[in-house]
């Protein structure tokens, strides 16, 4: 498990990454291992860091294939529209963004 990736979650702050040769800045909210036995990140992807959707949107990574990982110090205000907390894909969760996550003050 990558303590990183769950601190971000926890503190909803902002993740960056190098991911298939491009680098990635994303809202994470969902991390766990799916059923398959992969660790994947489900997180919403901030528009600008895609070539193929510049506005960003829902995408899910392998953890192994995400490379030198930075916690960022900017923070996201909660669930985007669409989080599934219970994706059937996962068979273990290691953290989650809560539904009703609220801006720390």
């Amino acid at each position: 498990m990558n303590a990183t990736i769950c601190e971000a979650i926890r503190s909803r702050k902002l993740i960056m990454f190098a991911y298939a040769d491009l680098i990635r800045v994303v809202e994470p909210h969902l991390y766990g291992l799916t059923t398959g036995e992969h660790e994947i990140l489900s997180a919403w992807l901030r528009p600008g860091y895609s070539r193929t959707d510049p506005n960003g949107g829902w995408r899910t990574y392998r953890v192994t294939d995400m490379e030198s990982l930075v916690l960022l110090p900017e923070a996201f205000d909660g669930p985007r529209p669409g989080y599934n907390p219970s994706d059937e894909r996962m068979g273990e969760v290691y953290c989650s963004l809560p539904l009703m996550a609220s801006v720390a003050e």
